[in-house]
């Protein structure tokens, strides 16, 4: 009978997310299993298939639908296929390191990826665009903090930039992301009052905001985070 050891590392995270017990702590372990999951979609020669299957799809119907709001129509499909399919990965890794994650469960609206602890406690909410710029991404932005989130203490957000196109660097992308949330705070209506923000000090793929929940008044953090999946940049 072979014995489960808690010197594993592998064992040792998993216990440690199964039986977490503060939210900061529940936070940090998710950071770790959320870069686990980017570097595994970065390598992933399958997320090489999926993205050119994408493109030659995407190319199939320039050349053989005519009618442009039809090829609009499809496209927007295709997209959103492409995101769920990137999403649904992040979930499986997540799910398998000791998270009760999923893919479009109802919260208060059909979130891309929600995240909670064993006792469903904790809760992390996702949403995930392809990019499209920062007027397509403020869009999952506002689902986020006004649709889904309650803002309650043991409650965060993420909002998640799926790069499969563009010839910006993923530094480029996340500067100018931040840059648009500071413009949005100047405006009250916008929902962003008190926003602050901090770049992660070791890369330049995440950065994390925080502004008063106009829910429940009290700060609410949103992990920013850029995925480039471009397979011929």
């Amino acid at each position: 009978m072979t014995r489960i050891s808690m010197k594993d590392p592998f064992v040792l995270q998993l216990y440690k997310i199964r039986n977490v017990k503060k939210y900061d702590e529940f936070l940090e372990l998710l950071e770790v299993v959320l870069n686990e999951a980017a570097e595994r979609i970065y390598s992933s020669l399958n997320k090489n298939s999926v993205v050119s299957t994408f493109k030659d799809l995407c190319e199939s119907a320039e050349k053989n639908i005519k009618d442009v709001d039809e090829l609009k129509k499809h496209i927007v499909l295709l997209q959103k296929k492409l995101e769920d399919d990137i999403s649904c990965r992040i979930v499986d890794h997540l799910d398998a390191k000791g998270f009760v994650s999923s893919h479009d469960p109802n919260n208060k609206g059909h979130v891309d990826i929600l995240v909670q602890n064993q006792s469903k406690k904790f809760k992390w909410i996702g949403e995930a665009k392809l990019y499209d710029g920062n007027r397509y991404h403020q869009k999952g932005l506002y689902q986020l903090i006004n649709d889904y989130s309650s803002g309650g203490k043991f409650e965060s957000g993420g909002v998640l930039i799926y790069l499969n196109k563009t010839q910006y660097s993923v530094k480029d992308v996340m500067q100018s992301w931040d840059a648009h949330l500071k413009e949005l705070a100047k405006d009250p209506n916008n929902r962003l009052v008190n926003f602050d923000s901090k770049f992660d000090e070791d890369t330049s793929s995440i950065f994390y905001s925080q502004h008063t929940h106009h829910r429940s008044g009290d700060p609410y953090r949103i992990r920013h985070c850029c995925l480039d999946v471009r397979i011929d940049f």
